[in-house]
């Protein structure tokens, strides 16, 4: 079980790209698609192994989102990224690939 984070810098980018990746995911292995405009902010995905997407824009209410893997907009600056995204990071044991670019 993951809780996986897509990062955007913006909503919008961040809904794209989590919808890019469901849009590549097996129906069978999904659970529930909770999804609402980019405005209000809320899209996530819950599999039937427990895994959890959750897209979020960067800010300074994004602080406390705890996660084992992410994907991060490249376009983020770099304080962002040391002071929201990678201040919550919890690696796991024996993974080396914690992120990816997009």
């Amino acid at each position: 079980m993951k809780n996986i984070i897509v990062y955007g810098s913006t909503a919008e980018k961040s809904f794209n790209k989590l919808q890019e990746l469901l849009d590549n995911m097996n129906p069978k292995d999904i659970r529930k698609v909770t999804k609402t405009s980019p405005n209000t902010g809320i899209f996530t995905v819950e599999l039937n192994n427990g895994d959890y997407y959750q897209a979020i824009r960067v800010s300074d209410n994004a602080r406390g989102y705890r996660w084992q893997y992410a994907y991060i907009d490249k376009n983020i600056s770099k304080l962002s990224l040391d002071h929201v995204v990678f201040c919550k990071f919890i690696p796991e044991y024996g993974n080396e690939d914690y992120y990816e670019w997009y």
